[in-house]
């Protein structure tokens, strides 16, 4: 999933299946720290500890226990000021939270907080098991993911003498969600919330997300011309795609790696959702002031206005840049190695999030970004099948997540939590999930910012932000005093 939101260092052009690549807020802070040159400083003053977590919380016979990585940074802590959490989600939690001018240590200055971030376990190097093997994610869920949150804050409060401050969740993208839904669930522990880019709503097949995409494709100043090439472009690449005769052509435009071919409409899907996942990234993650090498939607779509009179030729040089943009000299398009990577259980490297995230979006919250709406430029030919045969194909799981027991659990966009904060980005496609409008329920606070993207008003504040993000954040200091007082 491009969220989830909540926490990778990955390239944009990850050419596995595009829809469901885990991201999260912890690639576009990195993204954001690099381009703007703030200065890495993850040793002092950030504590990095271990916490000797419950395995299951729901089974009182089964005693096990694992190390859960969490990061603390106590510098502009003052006796009686709050304690500030953020949740890690479906990557490694990264320092850089702690350790930048980002949101949450902006807001900890101002209220004189004391700031842990606790890794999701299942990811980084919080780890219960030494494989990823289906016996094994039988303990990854959301609902463990709160409980070692909770276990953990009453926990550290005792340790450090912080008893009596006063608890506020943070996140965003997927651990925005998580931060919801603690405040939700634990609302004697946890007191507020701030849930930034948060799909609270798990939903089967997210045909809002492109939807999205092409809305916010047509904000450059190229307008729906931009939307229209685009969609003429991947219709011309699908029909090619479908002619054995022009079949090699089109493997060739779109630098395929080396031995792919068609061989199954799992292929098929496959190749062009990767074309399709090469722009949603973008999109997800469009800075404003934020160019470089990194494509924007405005980049994006000079490229493709440059060749406006021949989509496909438009098509292919926007594929082409946007492949340039990462040092990408072709992309892996086959299903079948797509789906090796998946049934690879072993622990990741960079214990990067793929088999683990993808497990839950199969298990919990499905967010499966598919073509089925006539109300996106991709054309109709990913269906939502294309993703439930991923959880057959990957795990041997059922066809279809169960994803109305989550929302029976949680709420979904009825979620009953008070005192939580939703700000959301007007061109982040994962709004649409989100709470963007008055639910009714006491105390919510919801702020749309029109012209950002996911989980930008997380990152550092600069001189070039819209008013509309300057004016979150404000907004947001504004309601966590009220709420502190």
């Amino acid at each position: 999933v491009k969220m989830a939101v909540t926490l990778l260092l990955l390239p944009v052009l990850l050419t596995v299946t595009a829809a469901l690549r885990p991201h999260g807020m912890n690639y576009g802070l990195e993204r954001f720290l690099e381009h703007h040159g703030f200065q890495f400083n993850n040793d002092e003053p950030v504590e990095v500890r271990w916490f000797n977590q419950t395995l299951d919380h729901f089974n009182p016979q089964d005693r096990r226990r694992f190390s859960q990585q969490y990061q603390v940074n106590m510098n502009y802590y003052q006796a009686g000021g709050p304690l500030f959490i953020l949740l890690g989600g479906e990557g490694p939690a990264s320092t850089s939270w702690l350790s930048n001018p980002t949101a949450i240590m902006t807001y900890a200055k101002h209220f004189n907080a004391a700031v842990v971030q606790l890794e999701h376990r299942f990811y980084g190097k919080s780890q219960p098991f030494l494989d990823f093997s289906v016996e094994s994610l039988r303990f990854l869920s959301s609902r463990q993911a709160l409980a070692d949150t909770a276990n953990f804050i009453t926990a550290f409060q005792q340790q450090r003498n912080l008893t009596d401050s006063k608890v506020v969740s943070f996140g965003g993208s997927y651990s925005g969600a998580l931060s919801s839904f603690l405040r939700t669930k634990y609302p004697h522990i946890v007191y507020a919330a701030v849930a930034t880019s948060a799909p609270v709503e798990a939903e089967l097949d997210y045909v809002e997300y492109q939807e999205v995409v092409g809305r916010s494709l047509a904000t450059s100043t190229h307008g729906q011309e931009c939307v229209d090439v685009i969609k003429q472009g991947q219709a011309a690449a699908t029909a090619k795609a479908n002619d054995p005769s022009q079949q090699k052509q089109v493997i060739a435009d779109f630098k395929s790696c080396p031995g792919f071919t068609f061989d199954s409409p799992m292929d098929t899907e496959n190749f062009l959702d990767t074309l399709a996942g090469n722009i949603d990234g973008v999109v997800q993650y469009n800075l404003d002031e934020f160019h470089g090498k990194n494509p924007t939607v405005q980049s994006m779509c000079d490229v493709v206005h440059s060749e406006a009179s021949d989509p496909y030729t438009a098509y292919v040089k926007l594929q082409a840049y946007l492949l340039n943009a990462t040092g990408t000299a072709c992309q892996d398009m086959s299903y079948a190695d797509f789906v090796s990577t998946l049934r690879n259980i072993s622990l990741p490297a960079g214990e990067s999030g793929l088999r683990t995230w993808i497990y839950q979006t199969c298990t919990e919250f499905a967010y499966f970004q598919s073509f089925d709406s006539v109300n996106q430029p991709f054309g109709s030919s990913v269906p939502v099948k294309f993703f439930e045969q991923q959880c057959v194909d990957g795990y041997g799981l059922p066809l279809v997540p169960d994803v109305n027991a989550t929302n029976t659990y949680y709420g979904g966009k009825n979620v009953q939590g008070t005192r939580i904060i939703y700000p959301n980005g007007s061109i982040d496609p994962w709004h649409a999930l989100s709470i963007i409008s008055d639910m009714g329920v006491e105390d919510t606070e919801i702020i749309f910012i029109n012209g950002t993207a996911h989980c930008a008003n997380m990152y550092p504040s600069l001189d070039t932000d819209l008013p509309s993000l300057t004016a979150a954040r404000a907004q947001i200091v504004t309601t966590l005093e009220q709420w502190l007082a």
